[in-house]
């Protein structure tokens, strides 16, 4: 306002006009730029605070619009958490997003937490979809009020348009795996074709003659490529979208290759006798013998490395490993630790004399061994041994 006065003044003196004409032009340009500036900071600090208050009002009015909360009109009626929300998403731009394709930094933007997009994302890659706008309120976790805010850009029909998901919904999906099978509204293939097919190498169009549809294609495709294989028929009936019904249709058309898959021939740990291993990977009928002996007195095996477990050198037991595989649908039945009797325990391999022993005397003394913990604290097994132990005996 100072230098404005002083360019007054300069004005109005009497020495203003006798300087040159380009002194005074430059003179009347400043005394208008500073005009221009000081009307246009009023004006943007008056558009820019109704602006921000037009947003608030939007906001509060989109949170006030279903009648059960009518006759809430400010924050006071509000309580913490909900007063949360309302601030959060008044800091926030919005937009149009689609339940079923919005990306996860998407919903970062939206305001969802990251237990919430987590959620979202697991039922979706479990073959869920979202039909229409009340089927998203229904994604555990998701706030009433967030819901009410959420609503108007959430990109479906306010109410369900087809029959495709019948009466499930997002909150009662999980606890349904049949609702796997039925289609989603992109799906264009409702026809099963049979024919030969190898899980390792099968593509999206063969899954889709299948009968199988896009959710779940995708999370088939995922886990091959994250490296899940395939070694028997029932690794593929393991999948959670693959019931007993579906399996029993596909499973005389499953034709696994190995040696397309492994580039040699692979034989089942679990199922192949000694036999066999001395004939086919030429192990000595004395470690085969071992393997088999081991095999049947855990109840079987977890990994093809347990084969240094079997008394057989490592660099041997890593040779014999490359041709051997355990099916990641093999199931090994845990023991209860608190019930095998006690002549049991002391010939388990898992367990030396010593071991057993402080295992039956705190069965005596204490009871119960509840958790992996508990025999833990034992100080008789280091770090190894409890993971193997956890692997074949349950507590409790």
């Amino acid at each position: 306002m100072k230098s404005l006065k002083e360019i007054c003044n300069y004005i109005n003196n009497q020495y203003f006009f006798e300087t040159t004409k380009r002194e005074r032009r430059q003179t009347l340009s400043v005394f208008l730029l500073s005009i221009l500036l000081l009307v246009g900071n009023t004006i943007y600090t008056t558009v820019h605070h109704h602006h921000k208050m037009n947003d608030s009002t939007n906001i509060n009015m989109l949170l006030l619009s279903d009648s059960a909360f009518a006759a809430e009109t400010n924050n006071d009626t509000l309580n913490r958490l909900d007063r949360y929300i309302v601030e959060r998403y008044s800091q926030l731009t919005l937009f149009k997003f689609n339940p079923n394709t919005v990306q996860e930094d998407e919903l970062t933007q939206l305001g969802l937490t990251q237990k919430q997009i987590n959620t979202l994302l697991n039922y979706r890659s479990k073959g869920g979809t979202f039909t229409c706008k009340d089927d998203f309120r229904k994604l555990y976790g998701i706030r009433y009020r967030q819901f009410q805010i959420l609503r108007p850009y959430i990109d479906l029909p306010e109410k369900e348009t087809h029959n495709y998901m019948g009466t499930a919904s997002a909150s009662s999906f999980k606890n349904n795996k049949a609702q796997n099978q039925k289609p989603t509204p992109n799906d264009d293939s409702t026809k099963t074709t049979l024919f030969k097919f190898d899980p390792n190498f099968i593509s999206e169009e063969d899954m889709y003659r299948l009968g199988f549809y896009t959710k779940q294609i995708k999370s088939f495709i995922k886990m091959r490529n994250e490296g899940k294989k395939y070694y028997v028929k029932q690794d593929f009936a393991a999948l959670y979208f693959v019931d007993d019904k579906k399996f029993k249709q596909l499973e005389p058309y499953i034709n696994i290759d190995l040696v397309k898959l492994l580039g040699h021939e692979a034989y089942n740990l679990n199922t192949i006798t000694a036999d066999e291993l001395a004939s086919k990977i030429d192990i000595p009928g004395k470690d085969a013998q071992k393997i088999v002996e081991m095999r049947t007195a855990l109840g079987g095996f977890y990994s093809v490395y347990q084969l240094s477990d079997c008394g057989i050198a490592y660099n041997l037991a890593q040779k014999y490993a490359e041709y051997l595989f355990v099916a990641p649908s093999f199931k090994i039945t845990k023991i209860n630790i608190n019930d095998i009797p006690e002549n049991d325990l002391k010939a388990h391999p898992l367990f030396n004399a010593k071991q057993a022993e402080v295992v039956l005397k705190y069965r005596t003394e204490k009871g119960r061994l509840m958790h992996i913990e508990d025999l833990r604290s034992l100080n008789r097994f280091d770090k190894n041994e409890l993971k193997k132990i956890e692997r074949y005996f349950s507590f409790k």
